[in-house]
């Protein structure tokens, strides 16, 4: 039977070119603690039918998303994502700090690492700009529409116009 955990896993595993190899650099446990950490998030970033309850600590999410028909599949969608996004941004910060200039006095060189703009670019380019890019089309074209609709709505008053001399307080 599938799982939230088991699927979603899965997904995450391939996303992060872990999947299929004879050493995983991610153990199962580090991967459903990146997951239900993302599914945390959710539900304050995207308007989902379902209301989702994520419990850190029990790792559990209710409804199970596995069994939602309605938006199931797109919150697994969306928590591997983010899963994928918060791993390359601690690796591209990891990075970041080790990047820097080595230098020898022996036959003098000097080296600087572009390990880190590389990462960046699979920042702007991979999985969290995917999440943020669907998060928006899915945030309005569903509720976010409709919100979105009613703030850029037309005002609409009962009998105030403004060349009228309706001044309330004209007796003060």
């Amino acid at each position: 039977m599938a799982t939230w955990q088991s699927t979603s896993e899965f997904m995450l595993r391939t996303m992060l070119n872990d999947a299929g190899c004879s050493s995983t650099t991610y153990s199962p446990e580090r991967l459903e603690q990146l997951l239900i950490t993302a599914a945390y998030f959710l539900p304050n970033e995207v308007n989902f039918n379902t209301a989702y309850t994520i419990n850190v600590e029990a790792s559990t999410i209710s409804p199970n998303p596995i069994n939602e028909t309605d938006d199931g599949t797109d919150f697994i969608s969306f928590m591997v994502l983010k899963a994928a996004c918060m791993v390359d941004e601690g690796n591209f910060r990891s990075a970041a700090l080790l990047q820097g200039v080595k230098a020898r006095c022996g036959p003098a060189v000097l080296e600087t690492s572009s390990h880190g703009q590389y990462l960046m670019s699979l920042l702007l380019h991979g999985p969290c700009k995917t999440f943020l890019t669907l998060k928006e089309e899915y945030n309005f074209g569903y509720d976010g529409s409709r919100i979105l609709r009613a703030v850029m709505s037309p005002f609409v008053s009962n009998t105030f116009t403004p060349n009228q001399n309706n001044n309330i307080h004209r007796g003060r």
